[in-house]
């Protein structure tokens, strides 16, 4: 008896989830697809590795010459794209220890807006104080950091980044955005947070070919929000996680699917970086002890407006 309830509270627990991944998702992805037609094609064909293969034929190439000034000065243009290549990860870019105070600084002396509502709008000194107001904080995020934060747009136009995509496009990169933002360590649980896709391994269909460096703007071990990659899957996926509408898979089918060592925590101190092929499957970690801050930069083939 015991075993046929904990079953069917198990099987209770996943419709429960399935509906509200289906009411996050349905409507976003319907409103895509009418404001923009060749983002439907993006989403139903860029998940085949053929087709993202010879995509860049149909795009203008870029000379790699032109980027020249960098802030990464000893980072290996040659490494990070071969690396990309084949595990669709490379781990320890570093940001200089200047840009990492402008950037601290930035977030100290503008407000961010909370669980994706802009009318929550509030300092990150005041987050105890708003969290006894509106209850769980689960993550914050800073406005157009790009624009307002001189530090992020320097790094948003370096060259040896631009230069890692475009020689890993093949083709010249676009830029498409950056996030700032914070995630919190609360009891949230797993419906209350408006993030939760990203705490499912899920990889991201945004163009044929897209590019993210990450960067830890916090101390980040495994208790504090750590990132976790699956290498080499941006290449190996089964069929069966190619066609589906909802592209998150539980820790339980990854492990049985991708080889323990391949399954990838990564943790690192203030300005460790990364980039990352966001075909890769991936999650985020919910913090358990300690607040995460963290930027990411996007490059792709084309830029959708969304």
């Amino acid at each position: 008896m015991l075993l046929i309830n904990h079953r069917l509270r198990r099987s209770h627990e996943k419709l429960q989830n399935l509906l509200l991944r289906v009411r996050l998702k349905v409507k976003p992805y319907y409103m895509y697809s009418v404001k923009n037609p060749k983002w439907l094609l993006m989403f139903l064909f860029s998940r085949f590795q053929v087709i993202r293969s010879h995509i860049s034929i149909f795009y203008p190439q870029a000379v790699l010459e032109e980027y020249t000034e960098s802030i990464f000065e000893a980072l290996d243009v040659e490494a990070v794209v071969q690396a990309l290549q084949t595990d669709g990860l490379y781990l320890g870019i570093q940001l200089p220890t200047t840009i990492i105070e402008e950037i601290l600084a930035f977030t100290k002396c503008e407000p961010c807006f909370a669980n994706f509502d802009p009318q929550l709008m509030f300092y990150v000194e005041e987050k105890e104080l708003w969290q006894q107001k509106y209850g769980n904080l689960v993550v914050s995020d800073y406005v157009d950091p790009e624009r307002n934060c001189c530090a992020i747009e320097k790094i948003t136009q370096d060259s040896k980044l631009l230069k890692i995509a475009a020689a890993y496009f093949n083709a010249k990169p676009v830029f498409t955005g950056s996030r700032l933002w914070w995630s919190f360590a609360t009891n949230a649980n797993f419906q209350e947070r408006p993030n939760f896709a990203q705490e499912l391994f899920h990889y991201d269909p945004i163009d044929y070919r897209s590019l993210k460096f990450f960067f830890y703007l916090s101390e980040v071990d495994a208790a504090s929000g750590a990132h976790v990659c699956v290498r080499g899957s941006h290449k190996n996926k089964k069929i069966t996680h190619q066609l589906t509408l909802f592209i998150g898979r539980s820790d339980r089918d990854i492990s049985q699917y991708y080889p323990q060592e391949d399954i990838l925590t990564i943790c690192g101190n203030v300005g460790f970086g990364f980039a990352e092929d966001p075909f890769c499957f991936h999650k985020g970690t919910p913090p358990a002890q300690r607040d995460r801050l963290m930027l990411q930069i996007e490059y792709c083939l084309n830029n959708y407006h969304f």
